[in-house]
């Protein structure tokens, strides 16, 4: 299946507006997946950008919140109904000449925001337009390749959770915490050069190809990440072997404010999206959008359910 340039699909349709009337719609609809929860807020528009904040959390923990000035009395029962959000701002970039776009996303450990929002889109754009939206972080392997021969790659680490039997049996770890261990393989700077070589040519859209790329010594890793240096940058590529690959800059400090952030993400997307093969043109982050194209509104179906081969599904 051949890809389409963003802002012109088939009979015409640009996709930037299809995807924000998909952030408006969640605006008004919160979306679940068994116990994760997603609703969005704030969404604005802007050239070929869509700016927004997601809302995600979880369901199905019980705890006592407790105040500790007041003798520890419990002030709140939190019930396995009961969810616990936390926000994190994001930016849709979608330039109209080019078939390639970014969703970029605030993270604060593993909320699974990227994962659940992508299908969010994914099945919303299939039911509005018939038109299918890949999410991946490889789709134009020169230019990444490209991007990683200019970066200093300081280390490169796989990382499992839980020990393997045979290992946690060497160092005396008793079956009960060998699953709360995390097992870590560092790839020393000499073998790195070798390292980037390979990568590129295993690290593609399927995920049999990352599970393969996770699998080293007979043993089977659930991440892989890889620091690099990109001029005054710093970013990792992080790949696991069911979520989506993923470009990670890290901004470190106290949280910063919108018009920082959001500054952060637009001088980083035209780097980031180079590596991707995305075409940028002139004042891509300007221009007010029509009246029309800010009333678009559109609703997610209601239910998601797993298909038999364990994809969830929208009905």
């Amino acid at each position: 299946m051949d890809s389409l340039p963003l802002g012109q699909l088939s009979d015409g349709v640009d996709v930037l507006p299809l995807l924000y009337g998909l952030l408006r719609g969640l605006e008004d609809q919160s979306f679940t997946v068994k116990d994760k929860y997603l609703r969005v807020d704030k969404v604005a528009p802007l050239g070929r950008t869509v700016q927004f904040e997601a809302v995600v959390g979880r369901s199905g923990q019980t705890s006592e919140i407790i105040d500790p000035d007041h003798d520890e009395a419990v002030v709140f029962t939190r019930t396995g109904r009961h969810i616990e959000t936390g926000r994190r701002r994001g930016m849709i970039v979608a330039p109209s000449h080019s078939r390639v776009g970014l969703l970029i996303l605030e993270v604060y450990g593993r909320s699974g925001a990227k994962t659940l929002l992508s299908l969010a889109l994914k099945r919303g754009l299939l039911k509005h337009s018939n038109h299918v939206l890949d999410v991946e972080a490889v789709v134009d392997e020169s230019a990444l390749e490209e991007y990683i021969k200019q970066a200093n790659v300081r280390a490169v680490t796989l990382r499992r959770v839980g020990l393997p039997t045979d290992i946690a049996e060497a160092v005396s770890v008793g079956q009960v915490d060998a699953g709360k261990g995390q097992l870590e393989l560092r790839i020393t700077p000499g073998r790195i050069k070798q390292f980037q070589r390979n990568l590129i040519s295993r690290l593609r859209g399927d995920d049999g190809a990352r599970r393969r790329l996770l699998q080293v010594g007979g043993l089977e890793f659930s991440e892989l990440s890889m620091s690099m240096d990109i001029g005054d940058r710093k970013t990792t590529l992080m790949v696991t072997a069911d979520r989506i690959p993923s470009f990670i800059y890290d901004l470190g400090g106290t949280r910063l404010s919108d018009e920082k952030f959001f500054g952060e993400v637009k001088s980083g997307a035209v780097e980031i999206g180079a590596a991707l093969g995305m075409i940028v043109g002139a004042g891509w982050d300007a221009g007010e959008w029509s009246v029309e194209s800010l009333s678009e509104l559109l609703l997610l179906p209601v239910e998601v359910t797993p298909d038999d081969d364990g994809e969830l599904v929208a009905e």
